[in-house]
């Protein structure tokens, strides 16, 4: 019987070619998208843990309660002792100290007046030090335009945008005014070491800059503090479970309830909204798979019952010589499967074959001005897919179901036939 309907599948075209074509496409793009969601998704984290949130973030109680505001008077004043405690503890972490505040940069002219002045959000962490990670976690190293990494504790980064906006070069002074840890103003000169383009629109077009943090602590008086610290997986791959288990013995044994300078430790998916994005993204290949079995099924679902009026005489005839109704349908019934394999076959190779495209090419979203949300999430500036495990499987789901549930359907109508009206409709 199979082999009979097979060979009934390939030789009618106007029978199966239509189906086949239908779960071909809707197989390929789900595929395309389990390929995109799993390459996109473990870059942006990447990203996103580099730049802001680390795989674990350690702050003060205080500071994470009002980090929008960085209250340097909420930061770690102890971020040097914690950090050898961390490393001693989880030695397959890397943990760096690093410190976000506010200021404002006065731009001398060539008199030493002021020319003009502009608010910054500085961003300081160890770039000085040879072999440390941070210069390529903040993507500096890569992203270096003009002059050169920092070589000193006062030498600062700036994006090539304020540069041209503001009229600096390479070797200019500037001087950043901020308030230190005590709450007394500060003011520091820095040296334009270099300007980087990033590719990312809050870090290019806004007021950022780069520092060493040991120029930060000796401008803000916190020497051996930070605002935070950042843990990373030394093989910089993110489980939840992994953080689950570092930040549970933070909170147990470094933090005290109450005390708004004691350490408190984050996953990376606690921190803004990471969590409900990454929720989302854990469901969209099934919510993709939903959509598609649902339209493919109201397609196949009209194609089973034109294909069942063109195919009246046939069924007819098939009950006439005594074949039983339940035969029948379950006969069309693993016809439609037949015809959902063969559509998702090859819709999934068409599918693995632009995701390989995506891996290996990529997308340049850079110039879209969409690679920050605005609320600490980073997508990558050139979008890849990645051939998963779920890629190789994930189609036979709205390829195999949704032809099934659409004869399920439309071949109801082979038990209606009355056996008594056969002769006189077959004689017509």
């Amino acid at each position: 019987m199979i082999k009979f309907l097979i060979a009934g599948v390939l030789r009618d075209r106007s029978r199966s070619l239509f189906p086949i074509l239908t779960v071909f496409i809707g197989t390929a793009i789900t595929v395309l998208m389990a390929g995109y969601i799993g390459g996109v998704m473990p870059d942006m984290i990447r990203m996103s843990a580099h730049l802001d949130a680390g795989h674990v973030k350690v702050t003060s109680q205080g500071y994470f309660e009002d980090r929008t505001q960085m209250p340097l008077d909420m930061a770690l004043e102890d971020a040097e002792e914690i950090i050898v405690q961390l490393e001693a503890q989880f030695p397959d972490m890397m943990w760096k100290a690093r410190t976000r505040f506010g200021g404002l940069l006065d731009i001398p002219d060539e008199n030493g007046e002021t020319r003009a002045q502009t608010t910054v959000s500085a961003q300081a962490a160890d770039l000085i030090t040879p072999g440390s990670t941070e210069l390529d976690y903040l993507k500096i190293r890569s992203s270096i335009q003009n002059g050169s990494l920092p070589s000193d504790p006062f030498d600062i980064i700036i994006s090539q945008s304020m540069a041209e906006s503001y009229g600096l070069t390479i070797g200019d002074h500037v001087t950043l005014m901020s308030s230190t840890i005590n709450g007394s103003m500060s003011f520091q000169n820095f040296r334009v070491a270099g300007t980087v383009v990033f590719g990312v629109a809050a870090l290019d077009k806004g007021g950022a800059i780069f520092t060493d943090i040991e120029g930060a602590r000796m401008a803000l008086d916190m020497e051996g503090g930070s605002t935070e610290i950042l843990g990373f997986f030394k093989d910089d791959e993110y489980t939840s479970e992994r953080a689950q288990v570092v930040t549970d013995w933070i909170n147990s044994n470094l933090s005290v309830e109450g005390d708004t300078y004691s350490p408190i430790a984050f996953r990376f998916e606690d921190v803004n909204e990471f969590a409900a994005m990454m929720q989302w993204a854990g469901a969209f290949i099934f919510i993709i798979s939903g959509v598609f079995i649902a339209i493919m099924f109201i397609v196949l679902w009209n194609s089973g019952l034109m294909n069942g009026l063109r195919r009246y005489g046939e069924v007819g005839l098939r009950l006439a010589i005594g074949e039983a109704k339940g035969h029948v349908y379950r006969s069309m019934l693993v016809e439609s499967t037949l015809i959902g394999a063969i559509g998702t076959i090859f819709g999934t190779i068409l599918g693995l074959f632009f995701v390989y495209l995506l891996q290996e090419y990529g997308v340049d979203i850079s110039g879209m001005g969409i690679s920050d949300t605005g609320n600490g999430i980073y997508y990558p500036d050139v979008i890849r897919g990645k051939i998963i495990p779920a890629c190789f499987y994930i189609g036979f789901v709205p390829g195999i179901i949704a032809p099934f549930l659409g004869a399920l359907v439309s071949g109801r109508g082979i038990y209606k036939r009355q056996t008594a009206s056969l002769f006189k409709e077959l004689e017509t």
